[in-house]
């Protein structure tokens, strides 16, 4: 029994021997790629706007006291009391323009490096 497990294991170290003289050596190789990318941004911008607003405001009191005393809790006030009357009449008009121009500009670039599909950017991105 030894002597069957030692010749089978002398067959198997034979046929690896064997395998590794007739058998070729390869290794397959990917790309590698070298670069500095530039990421650039532009924008510009123009605005205007312009609005208008319009207010009126009419207002009409009058206060008359009688002579007699009716309707008053305390009484005739005679000439006391002058009767009071007021007009008002407000308007406001606004109106408002703007105008807005701006201009952008940015530039970022960094190393990089890419071995075969996987890559490797310089700065971790």
């Amino acid at each position: 029994m030894k002597k069957a497990l030692f010749a089978i294991m002398a067959l198997s170290a034979i046929l690896i021997v064997a395998a590794a003289i007739f058998v070729p050596a390869s290794a397959q190789l990917t790309s590698t790629s070298f670069g500095f990318p530039v990421i650039v941004q532009s924008s510009d911008t123009v605005a205007f706007q312009q609005y208008t607003a319009d207010a009126l405001d009419y207002e009409d009191v009058s206060i008359d006291f009688p002579v007699a005393g009716c309707g008053l809790p305390f009484g005739a006030v005679s000439l006391a009391f002058p009767s009071i009357h007021q007009t008002s009449l407000q308007t406001q008009s606004i109106t408002q323009t703007s105008f807005a121009q701006t201009s952008e500009f940015a530039e970022f670039a960094y190393p990089f490096v890419g071995v075969g599909s996987l890559g490797l950017p310089g700065f971790c991105f």
